[in-house]
This record gives structure tokens, sequence and C-alpha cells, in this order.
């Protein structure tokens, strides 16, 4: 009888929180450019399932692109969020919205 060895591989099943993070990041910036994403941060992350797929929504805000002066912008605390759908199964991201924040 041969040596017989089951051959064991981690199967990656969802692209994780960071992987998402950065996807997300990556986009904003390609898509929205250098201007409207300086001072780009992470604010929010959440698990959810849009129709039958799993995904990351994440929030991400960068200083108001409102405020005419970029250092002004970035001095006044002003920033403005948006939300980023990406795919948990590959990592692509599928929309980006206008994140409103409720002024309680």
């Amino acid at each position: 009888m041969g040596d017989r060895r089951s051959a064991c591989g981690i199967v990656r099943l969802m692209v994780t929180i960071k992987e998402a993070a950065l996807n997300a990041m990556a986009f904003a910036r390609e898509s929205l450019g250098e201007e409207r994403t300086r001072g780009l941060q992470l604010e929010e992350i959440e698990s959810a399932k849009e129709g039958p797929a799993d995904v990351w929504r994440i929030t991400l805000s960068m200083a108001d692109s409102d405020v005419i002066d970029s250092v002004l912008a970035l001095v006044s605390g002003r920033r403005e969020y948006k939300t980023f759908t990406v795919a948990k199964a590959t990592g692509e991201v599928l929309s980006m919205r206008i994140r409103e924040l409720s002024k309680a």
C-alpha cells in the first residue's frame, strides 16, 4: 500500500473587510478624482444582503467639495459621506451612493 495523504486547500469564500474598504477607496479616487477625495477616511462598514448577493456597505468621508478652498475644507471639518456597496464574493464595487446624515 502506498502512502496516501489527502491534500487540503483553503477555499476563500469572500473578500476581507480590509480588501473591500481598499476597493471602495480606490473606486472613489478613480471616479471622483484626487481633488474631491482629499482627506478620504473610512467611517463605517456594514455586512448586508442585496437581493441574493452578500455585500459590504462601506461608508467613506472626504472634505466637503462645496467649500471653495481645499485647505479651508480640511480645516472646517465639513465632510461629504458616500456609501459604497462591495460584493463579498468578488470585491467588485457595485454602487456608490450619497450618505445623508441626520441633523439632530
